[in-house]
């Protein structure tokens, strides 16, 4: 319908024809619908329509270079998102590996942990080391010191018996041969036959009534015993010659004597060699032995000379203490002698700034305070003031 023809309508003819293409819009809409739910049925005239779509739209797609900015914004645009997009997806699976490979440094602690050295403690014993840990120590302290109270106990009840056990092994006599005495002591005759028989004795020989038996003393005594007990203990070390050739050859008899009645010297003496406390004495006791001209043991002199070693280490460890004291003070007056120091050079540079800061307030110039001026307005005023205002002004200039 034309425009013109619209113009001429009434109001109910043109609700009328509203009201028909309204219609007619809904009708081509329902056409469209089942088109779209049959494909397989559009006619050939319907698939033309399409391809002319399609070219349309190919057509469409060779837009003007005006639209091309927009375009470009546009994919622009679309690139972002999508870097943003790549970027989210790429930083998730980094963060997972990231999480494996905190899990192997966790591993390498505990593998530290693990091989962290164990600390351990040498103890000597029938001269050979032997070497316990921490742990193996507070758990067999408990069994190892019962029964080390248990075998200081027993030492001590089988300690008289030590020369009767000396004598039996020195006479190489068995356990037999003790229940033989025994039974001799007893009056046994078998036992006091077989003696006679071991012995080769004649019984007409032994006169019974006047029997004038006086018993022999064997075994070693307790001296001579504690010398081989401490004996049989050091001679396990390799530094055992050293103190057999000082007790044997390098010292006097005297001396020798001396340590065999009291057999822990012996034992003091080679501590002494084992540490290599000897070999830093001994050269003071020979000096001491050639001052005096040798007139003591030289047990003694060995005596004085460690005495005199050790009060020499004494007096060198309180001479570096004292070294260390005086050093932390030296270095703690110092500190607060450059403390001092510093305070007072910013004292003083605190003055200096103060005395600049006045000259330049005595050198800077003045100013004036601003007085209020009137205004005279003298076209307002009287004849004699404006007079007045003039003389002022030329006796003032």
């Amino acid at each position: 319908m034309d425009e013109d023809k619209i113009w001429d309508l009434s109001d109910e003819e043109l609700e009328a024809a509203f009201k028909e293409a309204k219609e007619e819009s809904q009708y081509e809409d329902e056409e469209e619908v089942v088109e779209e739910g049959q494909p397989e049925d559009e006619p050939q005239d319907e698939i033309e329509d399409d391809e002319e779509v399609e070219e349309e739209a190919e057509e469409d797609l060779e837009q003007p270079e005006e639209d091309s900015d927009d375009d470009l914004e546009t994919d622009d645009e679309a690139e972002e998102a999508t870097d943003e997009d790549s970027e989210d997806e790429e930083g998730e699976p980094d963060e997972e590996p990231a999480e494996e490979e905190e899990q192997p440094e966790e591993v390498e602690e505990e593998a530290e942990e693990e091989v962290k050295e164990v600390q351990t403690y040498k103890f000597k014993a029938n001269g050979q080391e032997f070497e316990f840990t921490d742990d193996e120590i507070k758990t067999q302290f408990p069994k190892i010191f019962g029964q080390a109270m248990d075998y200081t106990k027993k030492t001590q009840q089988l300690k008289p018996w030590r020369q009767t056990i000396d004598a039996l092994e020195s006479a190489q006599l068995g356990h037999d041969d003790v229940n033989l005495m025994i039974d001799v002591l007893k009056g046994d005759k078998e036992a006091i036959a077989e003696v006679l028989k071991r012995t080769s004795v004649d019984a007409l020989d032994l006169d019974t009534e006047n029997s004038k038996y006086v018993p022999k003393d064997y075994g070693r005594d307790d001296t001579t015993l504690a010398i081989k007990d401490i004996i049989d203990d050091i001679s396990r070390d390799k530094e055992y010659t050293t103190t057999e050739r000082v007790l044997s050859k390098e010292w006097d008899e005297n001396s020798f004597k001396s340590m065999t009645e009291n057999p822990e010297l012996i034992r003091a003496l080679h501590v002494d060699v084992v540490s290599g406390t000897y070999d830093k004495v001994q050269p003071i006791a020979q000096k001491l032995k050639v001052i005096d001209g040798g007139k003591k043991p030289d047990l003694e002199y060995y005596k004085e000379a460690g005495a005199q070693y050790f009060a020499n280490l004494e007096a060198q460890s309180r001479r570096e203490a004292e070294a260390e004291r005086a050093k932390q003070d030296n270095e703690e007056k110092a500190q607060k002698k450059a403390e001092v120091d510093r305070v007072k050079a910013t004292q003083k540079k605190q003055m200096a700034n103060k005395v600049v800061a006045k000259k330049r307030k005595a050198a800077a110039p003045t100013k004036k305070a601003a007085g209020t001026k009137k205004v005279i307005d003298y076209l307002d005023d009287s004849d004699e003031a404006f007079e007045e205002w003039y003389r002022d002004r030329i006796e003032n200039h």
